[in-house]
């Protein structure tokens, strides 16, 4: 999957297959990430599908107050992320290797020093990007230039649609489901169905699926799902509902986000700390990120 991501006045082309290739092991011993200062009883895991632009995964999030844990099978990593610090622990499974990164650090550093807008091309240049990918197709409209709102729940939607429920039902995760459909002025559709109540924990995951998507597109280079389905989410979940299944796009090949099933199981500290056989890694993004001086 390729996609483009302007941060900070920089356009950089994420990469999400074969990072791995990019990272160097470092001789540092592995160090468990902190643990969380209270880890409750249970935590929330709930499993989404992705499909985008023939990159399809499952993805696995395990949601706490205090920790989130994001699983992708299909890619063998894994992410430990502190919500309250914004520090970043990846696991790659398939080579016992671990790297870490604090995102108000790297963008403290990106909005203070020219030399990293320098690194960001010098790695354009080397491969990452031989040129700028367009944007992604999502067929939705720019929301400032489009005045829309969700039936039934007034003014405010930014997300460039105009929703409608249809008399279309189906079963989706165990769910009993509505078909609502999305359309903008200009002519783009995309259909979501739809749970007639608010999901907390879904709508946690996704919110947690929100907050590490940037720093996953911009640090590792590894995009975790297409940002277009967020606006979306926001939209529906002011009516009252939660998507299930989002489709747009190709008619004859849609991007899909679906969510596949919701469990609570018992914590374990293990799931939120550094194996010990793993080895530290250096993301090459953050090769003098740090440590330069700021200018």
């Amino acid at each position: 999957m390729r996609t483009s991501l302007r941060f900070l006045g920089l356009s950089v082309l994420l990469v999400s297959s074969s990072f791995r290739a990019f990272a160097a092991p470092s001789a540092l011993p592995a160090q468990a990430a902190t643990p969380p200062l209270a880890l409750p009883a249970f935590v929330d895991v709930v499993t989404f599908t992705v499909n985008f632009e023939d990159d399809n995964r499952k993805l696995i999030t395990t949601t706490a107050p205090n920790v989130f844990r994001l699983d992708s099978p299909d890619e063998s990593y894994s992410l430990i992320y502190n919500p309250q610090t914004e520090n970043y622990t990846g696991l790659e499974n398939r080579n016992d290797t671990y790297w870490v990164f604090s995102w108000p650090e790297v963008r403290d550093a990106v909005q203070t020093s020219k030399r990293y807008e320098s690194h960001l091309q010098d790695l354009s240049n080397e491969g990452l990007s031989a040129d700028v990918a367009a944007p992604p197709t999502t067929n939705a409209p720019d929301a400032t230039q489009v005045t829309t709102s969700v039936s039934g729940s007034g003014p405010g939607d930014d997300s460039g649609y105009v929703w409608r429920p249809t008399e279309d039902k189906k079963n989706i995760a165990g769910l009993n489901t509505v078909e609502w459909t999305g359309d903008t002025v200009s002519g783009g559709h995309v259909v979501a169905w739809c749970y007639a109540a608010p999901l907390p924990k879904v709508t946690a995951a996704v919110a947690q699926l929100r907050a590490i998507n940037e720093p996953m597109s911009l640090v590792p280079v590894r995009p975790v799902v297409p940002d277009f389905i967020f606006p979306i989410y926001d939209s529906l979940t002011k009516a009252g509902v939660t998507p299930i299944l989002i489709t747009w796009g190709d008619a004859q090949r849609p991007n899909r986000f679906q969510l596949d099933e919701v469990s609570t199981r018992p914590a374990k500290v293990s799931m939120f700390t550094v194996p010990k056989i793993y080895v530290k890694t250096t993301l090459v993004t953050m090769d003098g990120i740090i440590d330069q001086p700021k200018k």
